[in-house]
């Protein structure tokens, strides 16, 4: 789990990098295309510069496509952020979880199936809550149902308890 941690946040760090650079450049060229727009309406305005109408507009015009092009680039990485963050979150609070339960089971030295199963599970659980969170950005149903995951877990649970008694 510490390696996925380190994992999701230097891919975050890199998204937000390429996100900074992606804004600047459609700020940039936002600028670019109001210039020559400005240009372009200016020389149409005199009768002299009637020729260099036509260009100035088609470079305006190509700056203001690329500008919405990086900003549509933008809105994409900043959702790719957000599900970085979520799954960095999400690693670090099964890690901790993980931990506490390896710390507790090796208090006795001895480690107990139930124990050994409530922390298989969390490890499941982890799987699964990411995969949540990347349906959710792709806006596609998961892969597995909280019910199917939940219903294995009761049943090991069920069955470890009638074991004892």
């Amino acid at each position: 789990m510490a390696c996925e941690v380190g994992h999701y946040r230097l891919v975050a760090k890199k998204y937000k990098r390429a996100r900074k650079f992606v804004n600047w450049s459609a700020a940039g060229s936002s600028v670019l295309s109001a210039a020559f727009s400005s240009a372009s309406f200016g020389s149409a305005l005199s009768v002299v510069g009637l020729p260099a109408t036509v260009p100035l507009r088609g470079a305006g015009g190509c700056f203001a496509l690329v500008s919405s092009g990086l900003i549509i680039a933008s809105k994409k990485l900043d959702s790719k952020i957000k599900k970085h963050q979520e799954i960095t979150t999400l690693a670090v609070a099964k890690r901790d979880t993980v931990n506490r339960l390896l710390s507790n089971a090796l208090n006795n030295n001895d480690v107990s199936s139930h124990e050994f199963d409530t922390i298989l599970s969390e490890f499941q659980q982890y799987n699964f809550l990411k995969d949540q969170v990347r349906a959710k950005m792709l806006r596609q149903p998961s892969k597995r149902k909280l019910t199917e995951l939940m219903s294995r877990k009761w049943r090991k649970t069920s069955a470890a308890n009638l074991k004892q008694k």
